[in-house]
């Protein structure tokens, strides 16, 4: 990034040689990050990046640039992320559009079986669009990547926020099948202030704000150097996948065990929530039965511990998390689940402080 603030300071859209040099480092980043995510290289619907300030631009400008035709609908499920369930909300003001809210299953996924039947009921509907979430931030549960498949082969417009999945899972866009696709850097390492959203290249878009940047999709100059921290942030997690996934896995297995030993001491029944289902090994949500899960967050705080009620754009709120309580948990389950999370930078002693922080916490 330092390289290229230095050597891309210029406007890439200048037509003079620093402009030039600013526009091979931008294109570049926009190359590999593609690359990077199983996008087609080349032909005549290859697939577009555009860059935009983080995975909530991107998420409306999926929803709300494909959201063309004068009548549809729009679904979303209780796993999607604020941003996307907002942007879905805003479409369904439009005349001739409405919205549906899918049902999750015990294990926090989409319920496959109230897919089917949305797909069934829309038939013949001008224009159908399903949000999806491979990973949600909330429990950790990973999608099915048949959900997608399924509602692709039907003609149905899918949007996929791989904002929490792409440091521990692989993604390959073009075998997805998805129209749209969102990014965010600062999850896998990157600069924050910048994402992206990768766009099938037969999807139409209309854009959110105009301007003269990136193909006509969005306006303002476009910032250099944090593309490039994108694009190799995106290719060293890449790369380090298959060793990250083991190691926090690892990490996460042993913060549960330590969260069991202590519940069982303490005479607290302890719930991993979608612990029985395919999951991204960097969260874990536990519901400690019987529990006030803000008492929980707020004390382990003051200790040192830094964890939360859901993911970091809702954690003010003092409801429960939309995903677990569209799971059909008991009460005293959703009362007390708290979330946390681990990283890159996560170590095992990191681990056996926070268990001896929550150790009296929970006493």
């Amino acid at each position: 990034m330092e390289a290229a603030g230095r050597d891309g300071f210029a406007n890439p859209s200048s037509q003079h040689s620093a402009g030039r040099r600013a526009k091979r480092i931008l294109e570049d980043a926009r190359e590999r990050i593609l690359a990077a995510v199983g996008c087609r290289p080349s032909g005549l619907n290859r697939c577009r990046l555009v860059f935009t300030s983080g995975a909530t631009e991107a998420n409306r400008l999926a929803v709300l640039g494909t959201a063309r035709s004068p009548a549809g609908v729009v679904a979303v499920s209780a796993r999607d992320h604020a941003s996307l369930r907002a942007a879905a909300k805003d479409v369904a003001l439009r005349p001739g559009w409405s919205i549906t809210d899918l049902p999750l299953d015990s294990h926090g996924m989409l319920d496959s079986a109230a897919v089917s039947a949305w797909l069934d009921q829309t038939q013949g509907v001008a224009c159908r669009i399903l949000c999806t979430t491979p990973v949600c931030g909330q429990t950790g549960s990973a999608e099915s990547a048949c959900v997608v498949a399924a509602a692709a082969e039907r003609a149905c417009l899918v949007h996929a926020d791989a904002t929490q999945a792409v440091a521990f899972t692989a993604v390959d866009f073009t075998r997805l099948g998805a129209a749209t696709l969102t990014l965010a850097a600062h999850k896998f390492g990157g600069p924050r202030g910048i994402g992206g959203l990768v766009i099938r290249g037969d999807v139409d878009l209309q854009p959110l704000h105009p301007g003269p940047q990136e193909t006509g999709m969005r306006g303002g100059t476009e910032p250099v150097a944090l593309a490039a921290g994108f694009a190799t942030a995106l290719e060293l997690a890449s790369a380090e996948r298959a060793d990250a996934v083991r190691r926090v896995t690892r990490l996460r297995d042993h913060f549960e065990a330590g969260m069991r030993a202590i519940a069982e001491r303490r005479g607290i029944v302890a719930t991993v929530i979608s612990e029985t289902t395919d999951r991204s090994p960097h969260i874990s949500t536990i519901g400690f039965h019987g529990r006030d899960r803000q008492a929980i967050v707020m004390a382990a705080d003051l200790g040192g511990l830094c964890c939360a009620t859901g993911t970091a754009c809702a954690s003010g709120s003092s409801e429960p998390s939309p995903a677990l309580a569209s799971m059909g948990l008991p009460a005293d389950v959703t009362r007390g689940a708290v979330r946390f999370s681990f990283g890159g930078s996560t170590t095992e002693a990191d681990i056996n402080r926070a268990i001896t922080i929550l150790e009296t916490v929970l006493s």
